[in-house]
């Protein structure tokens, strides 16, 4: 998509923005090797992301936070897509091809479940662990070379503060990085002001505007 639209924009200078599983996304895309990317991009910000699905995988198994009731949820929406297009994603030819047992993709309990019976058999991984470790921002990484910054909030319910060495570690050694981390936030949350009506702008939305447009002023 960036490559068309570059294609059909040249002169365009770009700054990727990901919340949540996009900032996993944006890193992983920035980092990945033997992909071509448009030279366009001038920085990116990553925002709540939680860098290791296997790591963080033990944490979202727990009641902690709710942090199990988060899993459940993202599971049974995971589910309905899945069954909401049961006419292309599983067809008898897709359980043949892939060998999936569409009772086992109905009952299963956990994301990690879900993706063992479903996903990686799609996507050709020989386990769970595998699909996740390819699929974690934290192997790509290192590859990182534009501006890029991080923001996380260490009460944030899916991404366990352990996962945070992740982004302080990499700041220490990549001097076009810069990471924020807040006490409070949540997941993606950040509200501030009154206590019944919080502001329609918060902490968050004022901040990335102010990051893309230092990212912008930096590369005038």
């Amino acid at each position: 998509m960036l490559t068309k639209y570059v294609e059909a924009r040249p002169d365009t200078k770009l700054i990727l923005v990901g919340f949540s599983m996009g900032g996993n996304i944006v890193c992983k895309y920035l980092g990945e090797p033997n992909r071509t990317r448009p030279a366009n991009i001038m920085g990116a910000i990553s925002i709540c992301q939680g860098y290791d699905a296997v790591k963080s995988l033990q944490f979202l198994l727990e009641w902690n936070n709710l942090a199990r009731l988060y899993l459940f949820s993202m599971t049974e929406n995971m589910r309905s897509v899945i069954i909401r297009h049961k006419e292309a994603l599983l067809t008898e030819e897709v359980k043949r091809r892939y060998n999936i047992d569409e009772r086992r993709v109905l009952s299963a309990a956990t994301l990690p479940e879900l993706d063992e019976v479903y996903t990686r058999r799609i996507f050709g991984f020989r386990n769970v662990e595998e699909l996740y470790r390819n699929d974690s921002s934290a192997t790509y990484l290192g590859n990182v070379k534009v501006p890029i910054v991080f923001i996380n909030a260490r009460d944030d319910p899916l991404v366990h503060p352990d996962m945070l060495n992740i982004p302080q570690t990499f700041v220490q050694t990549n001097k076009n990085s810069l990471y924020i981390e807040t006490e409070h936030g949540g997941h993606l949350g950040y509200y501030d002001g009154g206590y019944i009506v919080p502001r329609a702008v918060t902490w968050l939305d004022r901040t990335v505007v102010s990051l893309v447009t230092a990212l912008a002023n930096n590369n005038q």
